[in-house]
């Protein structure tokens, strides 16, 4: 859901949870990388200390000693996995792919590779093949909370919100202390017109982890939908006071300020929310509409002329609010 989706039709941004299982060596952050010596240069050695360099995110490093556990075991499903796992994070996607199919052709009941291949599907944009890959990790290990909770997102990049809503439900059921989950079922429901299950899962959320800045947003934007402007505005106010540079939570507050009549407080936060997201066509519409209404018709029609630059399919509705909010002005400003 997020502000953004509450104002327009494009994806839900949602963040998938990286399920991550590097096979055999998980240590400590602080743990320093051992050197090898010609008699413990093995893959697994290469492995172990690739590990410690991923959990310093040392990626490059990392990728350099799979690449030789990889050289020095060609038929290890682990080596490929953990390189596949760090060319994800070095967002080299294509290489990642190869490298988790010959993890799967190696060791066909490895499921994490499964499930770690189904969050760089979704990075490419393929909700299908994320899909695929988390029904077979399903398949093999049906109680993975979180692979339940991707599958939903994949879901519902589909539109399909019932399926989303189902598979969340089960994650919540195997996870129930994952703030996460309960936010990705609010987006959902929100997206369904059900905001009072959408308020009461951000809630939910937020009792899990109050630091949740799209768990404020989202469920801003869901009381806001109810007509709810002092419930939605304490939600952005939390959210940008978190983090005070998400361009949507200010657009939303802009709009509730213009709904209450403080044009002039309606257009510092459409001004903030343009500085964050200079190419956002809808922001500069809206900002025109709050100048018009305070008589700076210069100004209003700068940033008109600016939307339609970016965006000219909205030059029907935007006429259309246009001719409403002169209509307003009209009143507003007398001998304009």
């Amino acid at each position: 859901m997020n502000a953004k989706k509450y104002l327009s039709a494009s994806a839900i941004p949602q963040s998938f949870i990286i399920f991550l299982y590097l096979l055999c060596w998980l240590p400590p952050a602080t743990a320093a990388p051992q050197p090898l010596t010609s008699r413990s240069a093995t893959a697994s050695a290469y492995i172990k200390r690739g590990g410690a360099w991923f959990a310093k995110g040392e990626y490059k490093r990392a990728l350099a000693d799979f690449d030789l556990a990889v050289a020095s075991d060609p038929v290890n499903a682990g080596a490929y996995y953990n390189r596949a796992v760090t060319l994800y994070r070095l967002k080299d996607y294509e290489r990642a792919l190869a490298d988790f199919a010959s993890a799967i052709q190696l060791n066909p009941r490895f499921v994490e590779a499964y499930a770690e291949r189904a969050l760089v599907r979704q990075a490419m944009g393929d909700p299908d093949g994320v899909i695929s890959d988390c029904d077979k990790a399903i398949e093999l290990a049906p109680s993975l909370a979180l692979v339940w909770n991707n599958r939903g997102l994949a879901r519902e990049d589909k539109g399909d919100l019932a399926g989303a809503i189902a598979d969340f439900n089960r994650a919540i059921e195997l996870g129930p202390s994952r703030a996460e989950v309960y936010g990705n079922r609010g987006a959902a429901r929100f997206r369904t017109g059900d905001f009072d299950g959408a308020i009461s899962d951000q809630t939910r959320a937020l009792k899990l982890n109050p630091h949740n800045v799209e768990a404020w947003s989202d469920r801003g934007a869901a009381r806001q939908s109810k007509g709810d402007l002092e419930g939605a505005m304490a939600d952005y106010n939390q959210a940008i006071k978190l983090s005070p540079r998400l361009a949507d939570v200010w657009f939303n507050r802009a709009n509730c300020w213009k709904v209450k009549g403080d044009l002039q407080r309606a257009e510092a936060d459409y001004s903030r929310a343009i500085e964050l997201r200079p190419r956002w066509a809808e922001a500069y519409a809206q900002r025109g509409l709050a100048l018009l209404l305070i008589c700076r018709n210069a100004d209003a029609e700068q940033d008109f002329a600016r939307c339609l630059a970016l965006n000219k399919n909205l030059k029907q509705s935007l006429e259309q609010l246009i001719t409403e909010a002169k209509q307003q002005s009209a009143q507003r400003c007398p001998g304009r």
